[in-house]
């Protein structure tokens, strides 16, 4: 069972989750500090884990 979930299959999705975290990670620091509200918080907590996951998973791919 072990071997299903943890096959080749959802390693590969392991760059994008950490990308991601590290993106929201950015958002919660970012919203902390600026005081962001709003509309601009819900684009900062949408677009950032996103775009860290993509250019993570990028980042990854090119080793």
């Amino acid at each position: 069972m072990q071997q299903l979930f943890w096959g080749k299959p959802v390693r590969s999705y392991l760059p994008y989750v950490l990308g991601a975290a590290l993106g929201l990670l950015v958002a919660f620091i970012l919203s902390a500090i600026l005081g962001v509200g709003g509309t601009a918080q819900l684009l900062l907590f949408g677009l950032l884990p996103a775009i860290g996951g993509a250019a993570c998973e990028r980042i990854v791919s090119r080793n």
